[in-house]
């Protein structure tokens, strides 16, 4: 009983919100650019954004540094609030200087990119009252949230609800199996790309090399063609990760159309490009960080699912053949959540991609003990060569003990979802210099006491 009340009183604080967020934009007439999906939303965004901010100097353009998103998330975004500790004091608080705001506040930005974040039926009805974008980008579906919707084909129908609402311009995954059904049923201009090659699409990428610079920290330099509709561009970047190329592609289309809706003038692409693209993506998505025993971190420990599970453990694999020197390959992962009915296929579906990847395998929680680990050994797997453990906390101590014994040089792949999971805590172990902990996810007072709480 008390938990519907609460339930109630949070919805109605949310359309409380809604309203405000709603009123704001239309008051302001602020140009939106809208990022959904189930995979690769974040990332997209702030690939997007950054690019905006280069391109139009001039402009206030706007995104969450935060992940937020979903009922509660785009309306704090929405008003740039980016601390937000669930308690009946802040929640009076943000809630009243987000009322002033709708009404009195003058306007803080020219132009916001939002992320269109959903994990239950009619969710994306509501953030579509809120506002619908004047651009919008798709990304991909995956089995991720299965356990609120019940299959893929559930998430993308509530997903594409957006595109069919946005307002001017659709980015579309051809990659997509859902998004190629909608190509057809879209009522403004449709552009198509790829986040891994394909012929016969408007934007997409190739070529792409990966060259170690010299010097005591591991850095990348990336170089790819990138095409817009029939004109091809010399990219150089630090991003990492095929899908980040085709959101980088996909941010320069979309700055072409914002400085010429905004100015009246085309990029110059050539000159916006004579330098190498620099971005900062927020933490747990695909970072490199030195490790101890001149081991090398691959960090994607923020979520996790079946589709960026492969994709990253391909990046790992073609950061391990660009480097000087030969290195072994460990994968660290932890269960893939929020999967639903499609749990137990989807983890042992990743045993035979695992086997053929990996010199080293650690696997953290139920399911990854339960389905893929049996679906390994049915592989023939060397039992030696694989790990299992119920927490982070002591894998890392694992982990540190065999860089110390072994006498190869290794690249460490962590990806895990969060809730009980954490493999962050196992990368802060890992690193070779500890200041580099900052830039790991979840790493807040409220995150820690959370962890502190669930280890003991």
């Amino acid at each position: 009983m008390l938990g519907k009340i609460k339930g109630k009183l949070l919805f109605q604080y949310y359309r409380f919100l809604w309203w405000c967020a709603r009123r704001y934009l239309q008051r302001h007439q602020i140009f939106t650019i809208g990022i959904n999906g189930s995979v690769g939303k974040t990332s997209c965004r702030m690939i997007i954004y950054q690019t905006l901010k280069k391109a139009l100097p001039e402009l206030n353009i706007y995104t969450s540094p935060k992940n937020f998103n979903g009922e509660l998330g785009m309306s704090l975004s929405i008003f740039q609030v980016e601390e937000w500790v669930p308690s009946v004091w802040n929640m009076i608080k943000v809630g009243s200087q987000i009322f002033c705001k709708a009404l009195f506040g003058k306007k803080a930005y020219d132009m916001i990119v939002l992320e269109y974040g959903i994990d239950r039926p009619k969710e994306m009805e509501f953030l579509l009252s809120i506002n619908k974008p004047n651009i919008g980008v798709f990304t991909a579906i995956d089995a991720v949230h299965s356990e609120q919707f019940g299959s893929p084909a559930d998430i993308a129908e509530e997903e594409v609800k957006m595109v069919k609402n946005t307002r001017e311009t659709v980015f579309l995954n051809r990659d997509d199996a859902y998004a190629k059904q909608v190509c057809d049923r879209i009522g403004v201009d449709v552009l198509t790309y790829t986040t891994s090659w394909m012929a016969g699409v408007d934007l997409s990428f190739e070529n792409e090399t990966i060259e170690e610079k010299q010097g005591e920290k591991s850095e990348f330099l990336i170089s790819f063609d990138a095409q817009i509709k029939d004109k091809h561009y010399a990219v150089q970047t630090n991003l990492i990760w095929k899908p980040n190329y085709a959101y980088l592609t996909l941010g320069l289309a979309i700055a072409q159309i914002c400085v010429w809706k905004f100015t009246g003038e085309e990029l110059n692409m050539e000159e916006f490009l004579s330098d190498p693209l620099i971005y900062q993506l927020q933490p747990g998505r695909c970072s490199i960080f030195a490790g101890k025993k001149w081991s090398l971190i691959v960090d994607s420990t923020y979520n996790s699912s079946p589709l960026s599970m492969r994709k990253l453990i391909d990046t790992t694999l073609q950061i391990q053949k660009s480097l000087r020197e030969r290195r072994k390959v460990m994968l660290v992962l932890g269960d893939m959540r929020e999967l639903g009915d499609l749990t137990e296929q989807e983890h042992r579906l990743l045993a035979g991609y695992v086997h053929q990847s990996a010199d080293q395998i650690c696997l953290v929680g139920e399911s990854m003990d339960k389905y893929l680990l049996d679906e390994l050994e049915k592989t023939w797997v060397e039992k030696s060569t694989v790990k299992t453990e119920k927490n982070s906390q002591k894998l890392w101590m694992w982990i540190v003990d065999f860089l110390k014994r072994s006498d190869e040089k290794w690249i460490i792949l962590f990806k895990g979802s969060q809730n009980t999971i954490f493999l962050e805590e196992a990368v802060k172990q890992v690193l070779a210099n500890k200041e580099d902990a900052k830039y790991l996810t979840r790493q807040s007072e409220w995150w820690m006491q959370k962890k502190s709480y669930l280890y003991n």
